[in-house]
Order: structure tokens, then C-alpha cells, then sequence
């Protein structure tokens, strides 16, 4: 008897790699690949790509029978051109997609299939069990049958298609009775290959977000309900991680509210224990639970320096906080975490979004500055991007708030393939009834400056000596901008940024359609005027002259003393040399590789260090005069070998650098008894070290 076929599926979570990159594993079509081999075997033989050229040259060699790819803001345009090079060679393939980014309702739906002809089925929400039906369905048919029209003409639950020129489906997805159920993308060996090439793993311990906020898709209706994997599956997948060969710098939890769940202490205990014993990774990303839970302040204490305390306030107002249902989420009882957790972990870090419905320019810094005094020192955010699915992007609210929208490319998502040059973009809000979009540009540029001082981390020292003197530091962002257009050197970074505010937002996808179809444009996106996210593009950009960083620390000298006519101002001088020295990126380019050094400073530098909570009582007593700061040695040997690696770096790999290891790049006190340091004569004027 003749064996049958086994059928052929390429799955693919396309990722722009022209340049070089973050990127991170497919692990969502793991699940999907691996739910599907539980239940049928042999029968099926799937195939996972990240890479746009090595699905398309795998296509070329040997035609699957079904192809699946995945829908997200920063890979719709890559995934589209694929599904459609696909489709024009294969006509009658089915192609399925699945993916949060779409609309939720059916116009939304019939809307975005018709115009993504080359779609047969879109599956929504989580889709293990949909795309396991659909598998199962085509394997049924003859081998004539096994075509697009047949697929979308059958109904799957939570699933749509276009079918005799109607929208047929609905959104009644099957999600396994247990998590379990679907077996582990890394315990199977389907990720080895995207760690052995760099991917940063992403794990999975729940699923779900009970939380409702608006401008967000991980709390609609259909995914609220919180689901577990085993714990005994969470361990093993993070213990497969950390023991392999496969040394990754940063492992990521893609959990909506890790610390919501009481067991979530376990979990962190194995993560801080699997670094203890390996060594094989320095930091763990993650988004905290966004309500206060007494496991939180265990987890902090257990994962110390590996992670931050992250709170995602969004805004500080009541208001806005009302405005897109964020009132569920109790501030005081986040403040109290947040002082609880001082000490234990690397920082605390939290989200304020521009462009909330109810914000204002002042009322957003007002909000930065209160969360420096909350000692909150990681500040992320930016211009809300409008995500299909999410309440904001629905017609009604953007009526009732005044939304006014552009949009621009995204950070190392283009480049060419298969000669064609591909680009993502993202719809951003722009203005608002409370917010005209001359305010948002200001902020651009002032956020840029406080970006880099406060959550890249180059001046988290004085920051914090700041804000106990009370000395709002967005209005030292603000004099740095005007000081900066006047200096003869850093001029050229700040009319840069200034620049890329302008140019960086175009009114319609047809506008940055025109531009790139230029050439002379499309070529310095390609080589020498990569698009990069302006708050670490900005720093990078310094850090890669250093000229301007040194210029950049002239300018910053000069506005504290403006600013603060009545302070020492050897001590504002100390903190700017203590900002310098602990910066370890900019040590290992000037050839200065030791991971632990000694400052000296004077009796009233020490007090203003032992005032800003940088250092204890008990290492001001026994070190009056000096300071010892150390690399942690992971994050050390990672500065290292990617400057070693990349003689010629470019502003894009660093900004994305400072991204993946924000806040990771510099020094820390240490404590060190009797510690007799040896001073150093500096030309312009720093305190010495050794």
C-alpha cells in the first residue's frame, strides 16, 4: 500500500533582519506547530521561519501544502509581501494568518481580508486549536481539494474568509482545556535553531489580562480570562533555556501581569536560582502585575539586580486615568510597592504615554516629574500608537477626543528582499482637544534629553540628587535644549534631533510611499540616514562622537549652574564626573575595561550622594571620602564583545543596544571597608580616580 503524503506546513513570524537587529524566537508559532504535531503526528511535517529570504527560497525548492503568517504592527507590511509573492507563484495554496493586528468588529474584519486578497482564513485570538482544525480539514481532502476555495469555503470557529464575495466566520474561537495541553516550542527543540542564531527567547507562564485599558489589545473581552501553564512546564522551559548552549543576554516574559499570580514567587526564585548556577544571562524583561499584590515585593527581593520594578502608570492624572479606563488600577497602592521594593531590584520603571485623551503638555510633566519623586528612575513612552483591535483606534473615540493621527516608519523594520524594499509603518497620534501637535514636537525634543539621563540611565546620579533638591529635571531638559543650539559644538546633535522631530511624521501612507519611492531616499535609509526611535537614537548618536559627548556634558555643566546659582558647585561637578566615569560603554571605547574603580570626592559630595539615596549611611561612614563602582560582569563581557565585534557600529545597532540593556551599561556602588583611594590630577578639572 502506497504511504501517504505527509503534508507540509510552513509557519512564518516574519522579522525585518536587513539590519542587524534585536530579534526575538517565533515562539507563538511554536505553540501553534507543536499543538498540531500532538495531535497528528507524522501525518504533518511543519517548518518555522523568522527569515523573509529563507521562506521564500524554501518555497522555491519544495511547495508546502499550507502556509501561515502572523499579523503584527511591526511586521504587517513584510508578512504581506511574502503572502502575495507566495500567492502570484502558487495561486491555489492556502495561505492563513493569524495575528492582534486586525479589528475586532466584521467591517474591521471584511475590510482588511478584501484588501489582503492573498489571506484565504484569518484566525483570531489565540489559534492552536483553529489552525489544528484547519490542518486537519485540508489533510482530509483529495489532493485536488486541497486548495484555497475549499478552505475558505469551510466555517471554522474563530475563523474568517472571504468566500462568493462575502465575509463568512465568526470570532468563536477553541482554546485548549488546558495550557498544557499544547506542548512547550523550546522543550521540543523547535526554538534551538533561533537561539543558536541570537534570538532572545520569549516564554510564556499565563495568558490573559483582567485589566480593560483602552489604548491596549491584551485586555479585550476575549482574552481577560488569566491562564496557566504548569509550573513544573514554566520551570523546566526556563531551566532549558539557562543550561543551554545558547547563552542569551536577556530572557523575556511575554506574561501580561507577571506578580499577579501568588505561584509567580516560585517562578522568580527558579529564574534568580538558574542565574545563580549558569550565569547565562543578565536580565529578565517583563511587565509587573499592574495592580499591588504581596508576591510582588518577593519577587523584587528575589530577582534583584536581573530586572526593575515595572508599573505602567501611563499618566499621573486623574483625568486621563478615567478617560481610558485605567481606574480599575489603584496609584496609591502601586506607590506603596514601589517603596517596598527600594533597594532590591535594579529600578523602578514605568510608562507615561503622549497623546492620552484628558493630557496636556504641562500635565505630562508634571507626571515625569512625579514619578522622579516617586523614585521612579526608568521612564519609557512615547506618541501612542493607535492599535487595530483596541477601543482608542475605534471611529467613536477618536470623534470624542479629537484624535488626529499621522504616521511614520518604524525603527529597523524595512529593508530589501528579494529586491523589493519593504517597509513597516505605525499610526501615531499627533493631537488631541487637549494637546495641539506643536506641543507634542516640544516634547519630542525635551523627551530625547530626559530619555537619555533618566531611563538610558547617563545621569541617574544627578537626577536623583535633583529631585531631592527639588530642581524639576525637565526643566534642566528644556535649558539643555536652548543652551544646546547655542554651543559651537553640540549644535549639531540638538539641530539634528530638532530635525528629525520635523521630518520624523507624515500625514498619510501615501506621503511615506512617495518618499521612499525616491531613490536617493530609499538609499540613505538603507545606508547612512537609518531611521531610528529618537530617544536612543539621540543618545546613541552622542556616544558614537566623542566630541559631542563631551560637549554634551559642557552644555549640561553649564545650565546646573544657571540653574542652581546657590549650590557648590564642586559638587555639581563631582556628579557630572561620577555620570561619566560609570558609564561603561564609553570606557570599554577608550580602551578602559576594569570592571571595578574607585572615585574620590569631597565630604560634601559624599553627603550629597548619602541625600540622593546613591549610597548607604554605613558607606558614607566607613568611605567618607570615596566611592567604589563595579560592572556587572555578564552585561561587562556583553560591552565588550559587541564593541570588540563591531569596529564600524552604527547608530541603529547602538540605540537598539541601549534598548535591550537599558540602564545596563553603567557602574553601580559597591561597598568596600577602608577603602584608601588614590588621587588623580584631571586637565579639566573632575575628581580623580583610580
Amino acid at each position: 500500500m502506497k504511504k501517504k503524503k505527509t503534508f507540509l506546513i510552513y509557519l512564518a513570524d516574519l522579522a525585518h533582519d536587513y539590519f542587524n537587529v534585536n530579534l526575538y524566537t517565533p515562539t507563538g508559532i511554536g505553540y501553534l506547530a507543536s499543538y498540531s504535531i500532538s495531535k497528528l503526528g507524522d501525518q504533518v511535517d511543519f517548518k518555522i521561519f523568522k527569515s523573509t529570504n529563507k521562506l521564500l527560497e524554501e518555497v522555491d525548492k519544495k511547495k508546502p501544502d499550507l502556509v501561515g503568517l502572523s499579523n503584527y504592527t511591526w511586521n504587517q507590511s513584510l508578512s504581506k509581501f511574502a503572502g502575495r509573492w507566495i500567492k502570484q507563484r502558487h495561486p491555489f495554496l492556502p495561505i492563513i494568518m493569524g495575528g492582534p493586528n486586525i479589528r475586532l468588529e466584521r467591517p474591521g474584519i471584511e475590510n482588511f481580508l478584501r484588501t489582503n486578497e492573498y489571506v484565504d482564513t484569518y484566525c483570531m485570538f489565540a489559534g492552536e486549536i483553529s489552525v489544528y482544525k484547519i490542518v486537519k480539514f485540508l489533510l482530509n481532502q483529495s489532493e485536488q481539494n486541497k486548495i484555497s476555495d475549499s478552505l475558505r469555503g469551510h466555517i471554522i470557529n474563530g475563523c474568517y474568509s472571504i468566500f462568493n464575495n462575502k465575509l463568512v466566520g465568526n470570532s468563536d474561537y477553541e482554546k485548549p482545556n488546558e495550557l498544557d495541553d499544547v506542548p512547550s516550542p523550546f522543550l521540543t527543540g523547535m526554538m534551538d535553531t533561533f537561539l543558536g542564531e541570537g534570538y532572545y527567547p520569549i516564554v510564556e507562564t499565563n495568558r490573559g489580562c483582567p485589566f480593560s485599558c483602552t489604548f491596549c489589545v491584551w485586555g479585550i473581552s476575549a482574552l481577560n480570562k488569566v491562564l496557566k501553564f504548569s509550573m513544573d512546564r514554566v520551570k523546566s522551559e526556563l531551566s532549558y533555556i539557562a543550561k543551554s548552549k545558547y547563552n542569551t543576554s536577556v530572557i523575556v516574559l511575554a506574561d501580561a501581569n507577571f506578580g499577579i499570580l501568588p505561584r509567580d514567587a516560585e517562578i522568580a526564585q527558579h529564574m534568580r536560582d538558574m542565574y545563580d548556577q549558569t550565569k547565562s544571562f543578565s536580565s529578565i524583561r517583563m511587565y509587573w502585575a499592574k495592580i499591588s499584590k504581596p508576591q510582588i515585593v518577593e519577587i523584587g527581593r528575589i530577582l534583584g539586580q536581573l530586572t526593575r520594578t515595572y508599573i505602567a502608570f501611563q499618566s499621573l492624572d486623574d483625568k486621563v486615568l478615567e478617560n481610558i479606563k485605567r481606574k480599575n488600577i489603584r496609584t496609591s497602592e502601586l506607590l506603596d510597592m514601589i517603596e517596598k521594593l527600594k533597594g532590591f531590584t535594579y529600578g523602578a520603571q514605568t510608562d507615561f504615554l503622549v497623546g492620552l485623551p484628558g493630557e496636556t503638555y504641562q500635565s505630562h510633566l508634571n507626571s515625569l516629574e512625579k514619578a522622579l519623586s516617586m523614585g521612579i528612575d526608568h521612564i519609557l513612552g512615547g506618541e501612542i500608537e493607535l492599535l487595530p483591535g483596541s477601543e482608542m483606534d475605534t471611529e467613536d473615540n477618536r470623534k470624542r477626543f479629537g484624535l488626529k493621527t499621522k504616521y511614520r516608519l518604524i525603527e529597523g523594520a524595512y529593508g530589501v528582499y528579494k529586491d523589493q524594499f519593504v517597509y513597516e509603518t505605525q499610526e501615531n497620534i499627533r493631537q488631541t482637544n487637549d494637546m495641539t501637535e506643536k506641543e507634542m514636537l516640544k516634547l519630542r525634543v525635551i523627551r530625547a534629553f530626559f530619555f537619555a539621563s533618566v531611563t538610558l540611565g547617563e545621569h541617574i546620579p544627578l537626577v536623583k540628587y535633583l529631585t531631592k533638591k527639588k530642581i524639576p529635571f525637565t526643566k534642566v531638559c528644556e535649558e539643555m535644549v536652548e543652551e544646546g543650539k547655542k554651543d559651537p559644538v553640540f549644535k549639531k546633535s540638538v539641530n539634528w534631533l530638532v530635525q528629525q522631530s520635523l521630518e520624523e511624521f507624515y500625514s498619510t501612507q501615501k506621503d511615506i510611499e512617495n518618499y521612499v519611492s525616491i531613490p536617493k531616499n530609499k538609499e540613505n535609509l538603507l545606508k547612512s540616514n537609518q531611521f531610528v526611535k529618537l530617544n536612543s537614537g539621540f543618545f546613541a548618536k552622542i556616544c558614537l562622537d566623542k566630541k559631542q559627548y563631551e560637549a554634551y556634558y559642557q552644555v549640561l555643566k553649564r545650565v546646573l549652574l544657571k540653574l542652581m546659582p546657590n549650590y557648590n558647585s564642586k559638587v555639581i561637578t563631582d556628579l557630572l564626573y561620577l555620570c561619566k566615569e560609570r558609564n561603561y560603554f564609553m570606557r570599554c571605547k577608550s580602551g578602559k575595561e576594569e570592571k571595578k574603580l574607585t572615585l574620590s570626592f569631597s565630604t560634601e559630595t559624599m553627603n550629597a550622594l548619602f541625600e540622593a539615596e546613591i549610597i548607604t549611611a554605613e558607606q558614607k561612614t566607613f568611605n567618607p571620602n570615596s566611592l567604589s563602582i563595579e560592572m556587572d560582569p555578564v552585561v561587562a563581557k556583553y560591552c565588550i564583545d559587541l564593541i570588540k565585534n563591531n569596529p564600524q557600529m552604527n547608530v541603529l545597532l547602538l540605540s537598539q543596544t541601549f534598548m535591550l540593556q537599558m540602564g545596563k551599561f553603567f557602574m553601580n556602588p559597591i561597598f568596600e571597608k577602608r577603602i584608601v583611594p588614590i588621587n588623580s590630577s584631571m586637565d579639566d578639572g573632575w575628581s580623580g580616580y583610580t
